[in-house]
């Protein structure tokens, strides 16, 4: 069965743009679209898309507490983009860190958000070229981190975690280890966070950083 998603998005004109994109792209299946927050709550607890397309600022409250519903146990979306108008270093690193898999501008071609979401469920983090440009400066300039000794990741995670670091994708490690990609997804989110990162290239930088592979 294709992955479904859930797209958030108050602006009509965008979502019916998003709508016929994902319709017309035939490589997900569309469970809901909708312009608030409260509706999104009510799919996302009930409808349980595999990934969540999310706008940030709604009407009646924020994308941000959206991506940060896919952590309580009882939600089973696993995956989450930003797409926005807001291309700001607080809104960027504010979504990265609530657990956003990608960050796409809404000035970036539609045509291609089937491609950023496949890339997303194949273990990558689709991002906007100008915001990938700001990670990476930010990135060459690292803050000192507390070392988490290795110990605290189970065998598992550091088998995925090294997995992760040769460029596999989520699909790849779970034929590798006989499982699907939504248990890799959550093992890696469970790496991303005892690693205090959000994202693919910060946990391999932070693994290497710390000798872990």
């Amino acid at each position: 069965m294709k992955p479904s998603v859930l797209i958030v998005e108050d602006d009509d004109a965008t979502r019916e743009r998003l709508e016929k994109a994902i319709n017309e792209g035939g490589l997900f299946r569309l469970v809901g679209s909708v312009g608030f927050f409260k509706a999104a709550v009510a799919l996302l607890e009930h409808s349980s898309p595999d990934i969540l397309l999310t706008d940030l600022d709604l009407p009646d409250g924020n994308g941000l507490e959206l991506i940060r519903m896919l952590r309580e146990p009882h939600i089973e979306t696993e995956l989450a983009v930003v797409i926005t108008i807001f291309g700001d270093e607080e809104h960027v690193i504010n979504a990265l860190k609530a657990g956003a898999s990608g960050y796409l501008l809404k000035d970036d071609d539609f045509i291609e958000i089937n491609n950023a979401i496949q890339q997303m469920v194949d273990g990558g983090a689709p991002i906007s070229p100008c915001i990938a440009r700001y990670l990476l400066s930010e990135l060459s300039l690292p803050e000192p981190q507390t070392l988490i000794n290795s110990s605290h990741l189970s065998d598992r995670e550091q088998e995925m975690l090294v997995l992760v670091s040769k460029g596999y994708t989520a699909k790849e490690i779970g034929g590798m280890l006989g499982v699907s990609f939504h248990t890799v997804n959550a093992h890696v989110k469970n790496i991303y966070k005892k690693l205090a990162v959000s994202n693919k290239a910060e946990a391999i930088y932070e693994a290497t950083r710390q000798g872990l592979i």
